[in-house]
């Protein structure tokens, strides 16, 4: 009896130690109490490690994506492609149609100016040259959607472009900056003719660390030509760089991009560039362009945090499983109603943007560990983990952690927003035993709390 006593005295003192450890490193965080949670479970020998605050929901930011493609995965499946059909209503002679040309999309958000270039010299090949009729760009697979409104300030940047059945190059023109002869230059790609951008732009000599801030911009379109006005610094440390903008709006650009591209390959079109929300029926088909598969594009997703493609991929699992209305708040609906079914325990699950940009999302640490356990015993496990960034290796953690023991041992997805951040994943800790780690803050030091995050991970690699 004494032996026993002696075991569960040393076993307690050592669960105190563990826990007196890691509250060590909470209290640094100087966050509130109530505003964080932490979930920790080994995994390999299915006990929890620390758990805080853990069934209170919290919002994840962009960990939700954990969320969209292990739905994505188990709905859809790792083979799944998008597709983008070319169609036409008319006769075809002698490379002239006589009658329309339709572009059937399906919610791709991956294809690129490169894609769309293929896609026209495919057809093109095909017979159609010539076009005595309308382009009509054919979005009834989503239908119209509402815009939801940024997550902030910057409306035209990359990571606030609403989703939408056809979009090309996420929607967005990539501007270069590079100074030649001490002047700055700005260059675009795609160069588009009914985009003129106006360069108001001061050479610095104070540092590029916050380069981007300190680009000022304005919009404005008069009758069809789109001006953008840089104004503000651009400093000489920064020798060159490129940022995407959302500047043209979501119909304009891919017909500016189509209207361009099928006359650079020779080809004319005599009508008018529309698009509908209403299924066009008693067409032929003339060409079919895919995707790369879903476990490629996962990755995309994780890695680099793409929030097109996330809230793209949301809206697709609900298309495709023929969803009515399609909408950001319905697909996120679905999605828990079909993992749950699925024995994926997620009801504190509240899900309104496959990306987690938005100011709505819920979800505590405690499901979103259930999750990650649930995915690595399924049979998508490999093409889940490897969409995760790699600590100190790659995607959005390629920079941190690079001097930690746990480098190269923990597939983690990040998530910040103004007062939000929290991370998550699984860390293959130094006794080969996996574990998984939920950390998520909503604290007005939220965003300060990286340093802190790190100190957790690699305690709980090493113990």
């Amino acid at each position: 009896m004494r032996i026993l006593i002696l075991i569960y005295a040393l076993w307690t003192h050592a669960a105190f130690a563990d826990t007196n450890a890691i509250n060590k490193i909470l209290n640094r965080a100087e966050l509130s109490k109530e505003n964080y949670s932490l979930y920790i479970k080994n995994i390999s020998k299915q006990n929890v490690v620390f758990s805080y605050n853990e069934q209170k929901a919290f919002n994840p930011a962009s960990v939700m994506k954990l969320v969209t493609t292990y739905a994505g995965l188990q709905l859809l499946g790792p083979q799944f492609q998008w597709k983008t059909e070319v169609l036409y209503k008319g006769a075809i002679k002698n490379k002239h149609l006589y009658g329309n040309l339709i572009i059937k999309a399906y919610g791709d958000p991956t294809l690129t100016y490169a894609d769309l270039s293929e896609i026209i010299e495919k057809v093109q090949q095909q017979g159609i040259l010539h076009i005595h009729g309308n382009v009509i760009f054919d979005e009834s697979f989503f239908g119209k959607l509402e815009d939801q409104d940024a997550i902030d300030d910057k409306k035209y940047r990359a990571y606030n472009v609403n989703p939408k059945s056809f979009v090309v190059n996420e929607n967005t023109v990539n501007f270069k900056f590079s100074i030649i002869n001490e002047k700055i230059k700005i260059q675009t790609f795609p160069e588009i003719k009914t985009l003129k951008v106006i360069n108001h732009l001061k050479l610095t000599d104070q540092g590029c660390n916050d380069w981007k801030d300190s680009l000022g911009y304005e919009i404005e379109t008069k009758l069809n030509v789109t001006e953008i006005k840089f104004s503000g610094r651009f400093d000489k440390a920064c020798e060159s760089k490129n940022i995407d903008l959302s500047v043209m709006g979501i119909d304009r650009l891919p017909q500016a991009l189509f209207e361009k591209l099928w006359k650079l390959h020779g080809g004319s079109v005599e009508g008018e560039f529309k698009n509908t929300y209403q299924h066009i029926t008693d067409t032929l088909k003339i060409y079919e362009h895919q995707s790369r598969p879903l476990s490629l594009v996962v990755r995309d997703v994780n890695k680099y945090s793409q929030n097109l493609i996330a809230r793209n991929l949301l809206l697709t699992i609900l298309a495709e499983n023929n969803g009515n209305p399609i909408t950001e708040n319905e697909a996120g609906r679905f999605i828990k109603e079909s993992l749950m079914k699925g024995k994926v325990n997620l009801d504190s699950l509240e899900m309104d943007n496959g990306a987690g940009l938005s100011r709505n999302a819920k979800v505590n640490s405690e499901n979103l560990g259930f999750l990650l356990e649930k995915a690595y015993t399924d049979t998508y496990m490999p093409e889940f983990i490897a969409s995760l960034p790699n600590i100190g290796i790659d995607g959005t953690l390629k920079s941190r952690g690079k001097k930690l023991s746990v480098a190269k041992h923990a597939y983690l997805k990040t998530g910040s927003i103004q007062n939000v951040s929290a991370i998550a994943g699984y860390i293959f800790d130094k006794n080969n035993d996996v574990k998984v780690f939920v950390f998520i803050a909503n604290d007005p030091k939220a965003n300060e709390s990286s340093k802190i995050q790190d100190e957790l991970i690699e305690w709980t690699y090493l113990n």
